[in-house]
């Protein structure tokens, strides 16, 4: 059994390494009840699978997951995004989620996705093209994020001009699925920042219904036709599939990177071998995930691991601890690019398979193809902490490296 106090869940150390934590917790207690947020917490790979797939836990968890925040409220601007968040694909069960689901994969088959691979490899030039010249770049402010901002912002034809304003809400809007909002500034901002976008969004929509093209927005809204059922639905999962994109992405790119940067054997054997640049890409998700958690709303009592869970707690399902459990990945502390089978959960488990995983490991694919091709990486004389504060957003705030001007 291991005391309360003695695990910090919300610490910029733990942030900056969960791991040892997370490790113990799996070890000695793997079904915890973490008592600042009135919630359970699981590390062990077996009952996390176990807890995806348990009618005992459902994805509609909005009020419970903005309750256990301190969030809910009857001033209108809380109840308009309560309302929105509530009909998140990502917030369904069965069979509105599978109905949702359908809708939003229509932008995200594997031949759209590789249709999209020759815009990716120029945007990803031209945002290396600073980093070259200069020899010396911040791999967050001048690589991952304008790639992911703009990643995402092609593919809804997002206005240029606007496009700065989608990335900031979209900082905000990850927080409360990984119970990041500590301060009443922080709630404010997810506030604000969804009922902002939702209302952005809408007037977006709108245009585009009169005028569509072959982005995803108009993509969404040809799929409402004919389907009273998804009225609506355009704005809704625009604003999800962009708020989740561009943190996630930005997160999981640099993580990588760093990851190759601490290993510079498996950095010299991925030089060496581009055909390992896959099993890096994997081995990156596994070992340095962007995303920590998934989470659930019991729904009927229940047990895991032995521990009973009471109806209406919220449970957050450690995917990074379960990305490391030593029953599932030999030497799972080790980072190596050839490991093989690596069945992470980085990306979740089952019907709840993220939607944009194909997406993100083609941007990171094609990042990484084009650093490679810059023959020296070193970390610059710049400090690198973790923006992480809370358990779905995990990545350095800033990474300078330094190379080889060309």
């Amino acid at each position: 059994m291991i005391a309360g106090a003695d695990i910090d869940l919300m610490s910029e150390s733990f942030f900056a390494n969960p791991f040892p934590i997370l490790e113990r917790l799996r070890t000695w207690q793997p079904v915890y009840f973490f008592d600042p947020f009135q919630c359970f917490i699981l590390t062990r790979g077996a009952d996390i699978e176990a807890f995806t797939k348990s009618p005992c836990f459902s994805s509609r968890r909005a009020d419970a997951l903005f309750g256990s925040l301190g969030m809910l409220g009857e001033d209108e601007a809380t109840k308009k995004m309560v309302s929105v968040w509530s009909r998140l694909v990502f917030f369904q069960d069965p069979p509105r989620h599978t109905l949702l689901r359908q809708l939003v994969m229509k932008g995200f088959t594997p031949a759209a996705i590789e249709h999209f691979r020759p815009r990716l490899v120029s945007l990803v030039e031209r945002t290396l093209e600073k980093g070259r010249r200069q020899g010396e770049m911040d791999v967050v402010a001048d690589f991952a994020e304008p790639i992911a901002l703009n990643t995402i912002a092609e593919l809804f034809a997002l206005p240029e001009a606007d496009r700065p304003r989608f990335m900031d809400w979209s900082r905000d809007l990850l927080k409360p699925a990984g119970a990041g909002v500590g301060s009443d500034e922080a709630r404010n901002a997810v506030r604000r920042s969804t009922n902002d976008m939702v209302d952005y969004l809408a007037d977006l929509v709108e245009k585009r219904r009169a005028a569509p093209g072959d982005d995803l927005i108009s993509q969404l809204i040809a799929g409402e036709q004919g389907h009273h059922q998804l009225a609506g639905e355009a704005v809704i999962q625009s604003f999800q599939m962009i708020g989740a994109g561009f943190v996630t992405s930005t997160n999981q790119l640099t993580n990588t990177v760093l990851a190759l940067m601490r290993h510079p054997e498996q950095l010299r054997a991925l030089r060496q071998n581009p055909g390992l640049l896959r099993g890096a890409i994997e081995e990156g998700l596994r070992h340095e995930p962007a995303v920590m958690s998934i989470n659930r709303v019991c729904v009927e009592d229940t047990e895991i691991g032995g521990t009973r869970i009471p109806k209406g707690r919220l449970v957050y399902a450690m995917v990074a601890a379960a990305n490391r459990d030593p029953s599932v990945f030999p030497e799972p502390e080790r980072f190596d690019i050839t490991r093989t089978p690596n069945r992470h959960m980085t990306f979740g488990v089952g019907a709840h398979y993220c939607p944009g995983a194909s997406l993100i490991r083609l941007e990171i694919e094609e990042a990484l193809r084009a650093l490679l091709t810059l023959p020296r990486w070193e970390l610059a004389d710049k400090p690198y902490d973790y923006q992480g504060s809370n358990f779905s957003d995990r990545g350095p705030r800033s990474l300078h490296l330094r190379f080889a001007r060309q």
